[in-house]
């Protein structure tokens, strides 16, 4: 057990490592689109929405009886024209320490369930190892973030940074538990 924890550690370290260098380094920073009108447009949501939230434009009220029904109308006489899908915050909120603490805990969770899977398995060589792990990678980017960009249409631009670091990334983390975590 203690190779699983000593390796978990060492490759959220690792992981963790690779994103904030990565978003740092700014090679992340075309992940979204800007526009020279976005004091208008915030002006615009302030005055329209009253609560933090994702909102889908134009869509009907699910809550209503009606709203399946409404909901299939609206899109049928939206198709090919403009639609939208607002993250909205009534405040921003400033780089705090707990979203960094909440980051390199999801990391240590994934790198000790990985850890935890090729060290339980009958997984005896190095590239097995390896391909087990980036199993873990292929599956989230296949099961969300690429779902996410063909159902919601999530920009390239947005992905990118979330393809890389699910490759690259835990490609670096994917080698050194490969190498250390075994029995």
């Amino acid at each position: 057990m203690k190779k699983v924890i000593i390796g978990a550690i060492v490759a959220t370290v690792i992981f963790f490592g690779w994103q904030s260098a990565m978003w740092m380094s700014g090679i992340y920073s075309d992940f979204y689109t800007y526009t020279p009108n976005q004091d208008a447009v915030m002006q615009t949501l302030n005055d329209n929405l009253s609560d933090d939230g994702l909102y889908l434009i134009p869509a009907a009220d699910c809550s209503t009886p009606e709203g399946k029904e409404e909901g299939e109308k609206i899109m049928e006489q939206n198709v090919g024209k403009p639609w939208a899908m607002i993250i909205y915050h009534k405040k921003m909120m400033g780089m705090e320490i707990g979203y960094m603490l909440l980051g390199l805990f999801y990391t240590l969770i994934s790198c000790f369930i990985a850890s935890l899977v090729i060290y339980h398995g009958s997984f005896n060589t190095f590239w097995i190892r390896f391909l087990v792990v980036m199993c873990f990678s292929i599956f989230t980017l296949t099961q969300g973030v690429l779902d996410n960009m063909t159902w919601w249409g999530y920009p390239w631009s947005f992905v990118k940074p979330e393809v890389i670091d699910l490759t690259i990334g835990w490609g670096i983390t994917a080698l050194w538990l490969a190498w250390f975590v075994k029995k």
